[in-house]
């Protein structure tokens, strides 16, 4: 029986503030990198946009809410300094990646903000490929203040180079994510980040309290590029995830053992019901792992030759088992869906898009039914059929880094979850849904794990 795809339902097409928007050398106008949250406090979502000095480090940021108007701004859009690699300037353009800049309540006082990297004021020479100018803020959500800056040596100490040789695949993944290690009191949050071979972890003060030099750095044997926080032990604090190693709380070694080529994904999510705690899922061979670093799952390298993106759901209904897909093949359009007990269930091709990356898990349908997977830029089932399409969506703008990436939210407050997407080299967010927007079934904004350390890219 052939599927026939339905059309999502357009609910939104915000257009970024012109005063946050920039023209490239060819006059195409683009926003940057996009994050989401209720910056405000009224059950709304809103958005922070941010562009970065040399692609890397980020030099301007501003909010705007869902109706598309400015909220705050900081930084300068025209800032540029002399390259220390060579003879140009570096100037301020949409990032080469999402990077680091994330929503959430950081300190507990149940409001949200933005903590950030910030490019030091009034440099004139600099280079992406290190953090010796950079310092961490923390914004209020509202208003943009400063409510804490640091410039913690740990993490200004980070740059590209391994061995005199400089590692460039393994630095540009640079994404806060925040965490629960045990040292912030009450709800205020902890963070880490991943920066090149170096682990840093902080407080909500933005103290460091420990690092970790991971010894995988060089491509294609790197641990991952954005590691992943969970807790593994049922211990009630987060440990972090980097495939080839495994941290606690404390930045002690759980794990450390090379498992395969091309570790570029992670995740920490509850696989084995049955087991009260989470487990370490690998791109690397498609493994699962316990908290001690023990194998309960391996695909293999001939199934899964080049793990570039794996992601977890309920893909044939909330009361199956959760299942995998794989994005197997490297930048390639191929995935393949997993069972629970290994079996590979489904295996397709899907739409080329730029870079062939963006893989999400979407609560599309109401409570009960299946997850759907996101890939730009459509959704699919678990038996790797075509199922929604997103009509009047512009083609992406082009270049790498130009495709169209997803936050999975529940923007209409129903218990579905929408599609956000945005395209870092335009300068309009999308938000498509399932169904028209009903008011009487609004409950809110809520701002969860799945929007505060999204994985947008592997």
């Amino acid at each position: 029986m052939t599927v026939v795809p339905e059309d999502a339902i357009k609910y939104r097409q915000i257009g970024i503030p012109d005063d946050f928007v920039s023209l490239d050398e060819t006059g195409r106008r683009y926003g940057g990198d996009i994050r989401i949250g209720d910056l405000t406090g009224d059950g709304v979502v809103d958005f922070v946009v941010y562009q970065s000095l040399g692609g890397l480090k980020p030099s301007f940021i501003g909010a705007f809410d869902l109706a598309g108007r400015p909220l705050w701004s900081l930084g300068d859009r025209e800032f540029s300094a002399a390259d220390e690699e060579g003879d140009g300037l570096l100037n301020t353009v949409s990032p080469d990646r999402p990077g680091p800049v994330v929503v959430a309540d950081i300190d507990g006082d149940g409001e949200t903000e933005v903590l950030c990297f910030f490019v030091d004021e009034g440099i004139e020479a600099t280079s992406k490929w290190h953090l010796h100018d950079v310092r961490l803020l923390l914004l209020d959500g509202r208003t943009g203040e400063i409510k804490a800056e640091a410039q913690p040596a740990a993490l200004r100490a980070c740059d590209a180079y391994v061995d005199g040789e400089i590692q460039i695949p393994n630095y540009v993944h640079q994404r806060l994510i925040v965490a629960d290690l045990g040292a912030s009191p009450g709800s205020a949050k902890d963070i880490v980040v991943k920066v090149g071979r170096t682990v840093v972890a902080f407080d909500h003060r933005l103290e460091v309290l420990w690092t970790y030099d991971n010894p995988w750095n060089h491509y294609p044997q790197h641990s991952a590029y954005i590691p992943c926080v969970g807790d593994l032990d049922a211990d009630g604090f987060d440990e972090i995830v980097g495939g080839h190693f495994g941290l606690d709380q404390d930045g002690s070694v759980l794990w450390e053992k090379y498992l395969g080529d091309n570790m570029d994904s992670v995740l920490v999510v509850p696989w084995d019901s049955e087991r009260n705690q989470q487990q370490a899922i690998l791109s690397a061979g498609g493994q699962i792992l316990d908290h001690q670093g023990a194998k309960l799952l391996e695909l293999g390298m001939d199934t899964v030759p080049h793990g570039q993106e794996v992601r977890c759901g309920h893909y044939h209904g909330q009361a199956a088992a959760r299942e995998m897909v794989i994005r197997y093949n490297g930048h390639h359009t191929d995935l393949i869906v997993v069972s629970h007990g290994g079996s590979v269930r489904a295996r397709f091709q899907v739409d080329e898009s730029p870079n062939n990356t963006g893989l999400e898990t979407i609560h599309w349908g109401h409570p009960g039914q299946p997850d759907l997977i996101f890939t730009p830029s459509a959704l699919w089932n678990g038996d790797g059929e075509r199922v929604v399409n997103f009509p009047d969506l512009p083609p992406p703008a082009g270049g790498k880094m130009g495709w169209y990436h997803c936050f999975p939210a529940d923007v209409c407050g129903d218990e579905r979850e929408e599609v956000i997407l945005y395209d870092p080299y335009q300068d309009t967010v999308h938000i498509y849904t399932a169904g028209p927007f009903d008011a009487s079934q609004y409950a809110g904004y809520s701002h969860t794990d799945r929007q505060i350390n999204t994985r947008l890219i592997d």
